[in-house]
């Protein structure tokens, strides 16, 4: 009986223990994620310059940050990723802004970072601003400073909420891709 109330009390404290270990680790996890993909490094748009915005993976509220950025005149060149540059490349237009489409090989981040430096060497800039999703942009910063020697900053635009859950869960993977796998340019 003795020996029966011992091996329970052992059990409840490995069971505890390794609930405080989940405990400990769900928490660290809570607090990269917030750290990596809801407030990451990122540059303010009002006031940014550089030789070229690059605006990755074209859409909705990226392309508003582009706007208003190409409206400030941050950049005289804009490069902007798109699936197919004969059907999604936006038909706008900004005095003193060259709008440059491209589609990215890989269709990729990395094919995108890839073509920005490409560009960048082409062109002799020193200096990008990426225009991305919050949750993207540690990825992304990772991503083309490993391709471009020169100053980048980033400037996000805030996906719509209801995908905010998935981006995160997403980004996981493809930061541990980039930090994993995939280490060059």
């Amino acid at each position: 009986m003795v020996a029966a109330a011992a091996t329970t009390k052992t059990k409840r404290r490995g069971w505890r223990r390794a609930g405080a270990v989940v405990a400990v680790l769900a928490l660290l996890w809570v607090a990269l994620s917030a750290k990596l993909f809801v407030w990451p490094a990122r540059d303010p748009v009002a006031g940014a310059h550089a030789d070229a915005v690059v605006v990755l993976n074209f859409s909705g509220p990226r392309w508003q940050v582009a706007e208003a950025l190409a409206r400030e005149r941050a950049a005289p060149v804009m490069l902007v990723s798109v699936a197919s540059v004969e059907w999604n490349c936006p038909r706008a237009s900004f005095p003193g802004v060259r709008l440059q489409c491209f589609r990215p090989d890989p269709f990729s981040t990395m094919g995108e970072a890839r073509y920005a430096a490409q560009q960048a060497r082409q062109h002799d800039w020193h200096s990008l601003i990426l225009v991305t999703s919050l949750p993207q942009a540690t990825r992304a910063r990772v991503r083309v400073e490993r391709c471009f020697s020169g100053s980048v900053q980033v400037v996000v635009a805030r996906p719509p909420l209801a995908t905010f859950a998935y981006d995160v869960v997403y980004e996981w993977g493809a930061l541990a891709k980039a930090l994993i796998w995939q280490r060059s340019c």
